[in-house]
């Protein structure tokens, strides 16, 4: 067996043998409902979720977000548990903030949703794509179809993560993304999900290539903005 399939075995057993407790407080929690698996109700209180929109032009011609990356340090610790300790059930505690902003997310005009894709390998490891997961509930608000066979990450490189710079950034990103079938795109508005932008590299990177197979116009939504 390889070291990814065990690390997502040693995770899910100490979510099976140990009890929940809220990530941020280490308060005991219930095991239902799931939004309250890992984050009590009174570390819920003091999120400070509200609907913010920049640009990211000229790749991108809209970007919405819920969080400050920097600042609400709760949403950020439950976001980095979603993505690098694999708490899946964290999706359905940050999609309580998404449905908070339905009447928002329903204002918005695309035709499809395209989730940040992972390389295949960090797929394997993760077990789950966490953007993924927040696409299937801006889906189930927006009533618009999910496209996860449309663009994919071809290249395996460093996580954006682990670099600091923002040039080093943009070169790390540059020419990773690949367009299966630019029919289904083309003259289309995309809605790129991500979890989090910080420099906007790997976003408006996804952007540029698919405009470059026809699209018509890219906007993004991701959990927080850096």
């Amino acid at each position: 067996m390889d070291i990814p399939a065990l690390k997502n075995i040693a995770n899910l057993s100490d979510q099976i043998f140990f009890p929940p407790f809220c990530l941020n407080c280490k308060k005991s929690t219930p095991e239902n409902p799931a939004s309250l698996r890992w984050l009590c109700m009174e570390c819920h209180r003091q999120m400070s979720p509200w609907w913010q929109k920049c640009s990211m032009k000229p790749e991108m011609e809209e970007s919405f977000y819920i969080f400050d990356y920097k600042k609400d340090v709760i949403a950020k610790k439950a976001i980095l548990a979603l993505k690098y300790n694999w708490v899946k059930d964290l999706a359905e505690t940050l999609n309580v903030y998404i449905e908070k902003e339905r009447d928002n997310i329903k204002k918005l005009e695309f035709d499809l949703i395209i989730p940040m894709p992972l390389h295949k390998y960090r797929l394997r490891e993760r077990g789950f794509n966490q953007s993924s997961l927040i696409a299937q509930k801006i889906s189930e608000i927006s009533g618009k179809e999910i496209r996860e066979d449309v663009l994919i990450r071809k290249t395996y490189r460093k996580p954006q993560a682990e670099i600091k710079k923002r040039d080093a950034r943009e070169k790390n990103i540059r020419n990773i993304f690949k367009v299966i079938d630019g029919d289904r795109i083309t003259g289309k508005t995309i809605l790129i999900v991500d979890d989090v932008a910080t420099t906007g590299a790997t976003l408006k990177e996804c952007a540029r290539v698919l405009k470059d197979s026809g699209a018509l116009r890219i906007i993004s939504f991701t959990l927080a903005q850096d």
